[in-house]
């Protein structure tokens, strides 16, 4: 049980960490390549696409460890016999989505919940950063105002 806590306590960490550093430099390292602005928010779409990917298959080597090397359990439904088993799971995990034909056993199961709490915060603080950025590249037109009848005077 303690492993299994060790494990999901690292792996917050190491994803937040890894989120943080990465939305850091997108909001000044990033600075210095000259993009419009509908191309920087394309390509911040991109970047945070593929920081997702990587903190999804940080849990998967995670779940691969935590089966393998800890012994913290074993999956049933459906085979896990491929790294990318362990994407699929993981990223069923991540996004909250648990379809329910790959599940954990043991104390994988606790490393699975803390996951989905984890990839659901991650994706919100994603969600919120794109937000802000949109809301500062972006210049919104105003509205064109209706047009106003004579009987409305």
């Amino acid at each position: 049980m303690v492993h299994s806590i060790l494990l999901a306590v690292s792996m917050l960490l190491l994803t937040a960490w890894l989120h943080l550093t990465v939305l850091r430099w997108i909001s000044n390292g990033m600075t210095i390549i000259p993009l419009r602005p509908n191309n920087r928010i394309f390509a911040v779409m991109i970047l945070l696409y593929a920081l997702h990917f990587a903190e999804i298959a940080i849990y998967a080597a995670a779940f691969a460890a935590g089966q393998y090397l800890l012994g913290l359990g074993a999956f049933s439904g459906e085979v896990m016999a491929t790294p990318l088993d362990y994407l699929y799971f993981s990223s069923v995990s991540y996004t909250s989505l648990g379809i329910g034909d790959i599940f954990p056993t043991g104390h994988l199961r606790f490393l699975t919940g803390v996951e989905a709490l984890n990839g659901l915060l991650l994706i919100a603080w994603s969600a919120s950063f794109l937000f802000s950025m949109m809301n500062q590249l972006w210049e919104w037109q105003p509205c064109a105002e209706p047009v106003k009848r004579d009987t409305e005077r």
